[in-house]
């Protein structure tokens, strides 16, 4: 019988029971120790996989809260949640995602005292088309020095034995959060008002056009340089998009039309050929796999009409595959599925 059943089989005398405990408390530990040397080692090498989707963060945030539960319970911590129950959706690998906010929840609850309070946000981030998950404690906090380096692998501060307390670990959990967050296009910050007074961690990610595409959004003014050239008076800048997938044209239609250009689009190189002859466009978006052709024809013959720029979409993001698209003409090359702020950034180079 392994240890993790003989620690809860009642039919071993307590003393047993507890002696494999803490043989399973051991192994638990020594495996997280060697998947968090893995996992490191695969960012640091650039081999690290992801499955990426559009996912619902608030339902990510929860699954970790479930696997952190019992720990929560046993402390007799009170968790706070302030979730607004509003669909969001990013773009990034929940797999790796959880794992992100369940090694946050571990540390909030490893540095919270018994009856303290940890408090999970979810809320619309400072830039726009970003989501903000923060996990805020009661805990020990940090100081001015531990934040400058809580994010460096093999560094643990005076959190990691504060007073009688000592807490294990190699120090790697945020760095290879930070790294994962970092790798789905996203951000991972730590603030502090100092020893004794908590932390909150706040991880940041951007919209994915699934988002967009989900439900009607309102107007907005958007700020930035795109949002400048775009839309600072007539004329307006026309825009042809090529897009055969619906639901990703209609969400391009929509996010592009906010920020005040003129779109007319296609779902076909034949169609978006019939624009082009009866048109003249400032910027071409256009997907690459079409049913008919490529987004690289309609490129090529769109520069020789005339000074067209260009942001090219597509499933694919080698350095072959980029070094094609700019071949071809475009000035951007952008990889799916789409992120709201990786466009606004595509739209500010085609004004350059």
């Amino acid at each position: 019988m392994i240890a993790s059943e003989a620690a809860e089989n009642p039919a071993f005398p307590a003393e047993a029971r507890s002696q494999f405990l803490a043989i399973r408390k051991n192994v638990e530990l020594e495996a997280r120790l060697i998947d968090d040397l893995l996992d490191l080692t695969r960012v640091t090498h650039g081999k690290m996989t992801l499955e990426v989707g559009a996912h619902d963060p608030e339902r990510i945030v929860r699954d970790a809260i479930y696997t952190v539960g019992r720990e929560i319970e046993q402390k007799g911590i009170e968790l706070r949640l302030n979730l607004a129950g509003e669909a969001r959706l990013v773009a990034v690998d929940d797999v790796r995602l959880q794992q992100v906010f369940w090694n946050l929840l571990k540390n909030a609850v490893k540095f919270t005292p018994e009856k303290g309070v940890i408090t999970v946000s979810v809320r619309g981030g400072r830039a726009a088309g970003s989501v903000a998950i923060s996990i805020a404690d009661t805990g020990i906090g940090l100081s001015g020095q531990e934040l400058e380096h809580i994010f460096d692998a093999f560094t643990q501060g005076d959190h990691a034995s504060h007073g009688a307390h000592r807490f294990g670990g190699l120090g790697l959990g945020l760095a290879i959060s930070k790294s994962l967050v970092e790798l789905q296009g996203g951000t991972l910050t730590a603030t502090s008002a100092g020893p004794g007074r908590g932390a909150t961690f706040t991880v940041t990610l951007p919209l994915s056009l699934a988002a967009v595409a989900a439900r009607p959004t309102p107007p907005v003014e958007l700020s930035g340089p795109a949002a400048a050239l775009a839309g600072s008076g007539p004329p307006r800048r026309k825009v042809l998009l090529v897009e055969d997938h619906e639901a990703t044209r209609t969400a391009l239609e929509r996010l592009l039309r906010r920020r005040s250009y003129e779109v007319t689009s296609a779902g076909s190189l034949a169609e978006a050929r019939s624009h082009t002859a009866a048109h003249a466009f400032d910027f071409l978006i256009s997907d690459i796999g079409l049913p008919d052709g490529t987004g690289f024809d309609l490129m090529r013959e769109m520069r020789a009409q005339g000074g067209v720029r260009g942001i090219a979409l597509t499933g694919y993001g080698t350095e072959e595959d980029v070094s094609r698209s700019h071949e071809a003409g475009f000035l951007v090359h952008l990889t799916k599925p789409i992120l709201v702020q990786s466009l606004d950034k595509a739209l500010t180079e085609l004004h350059r």
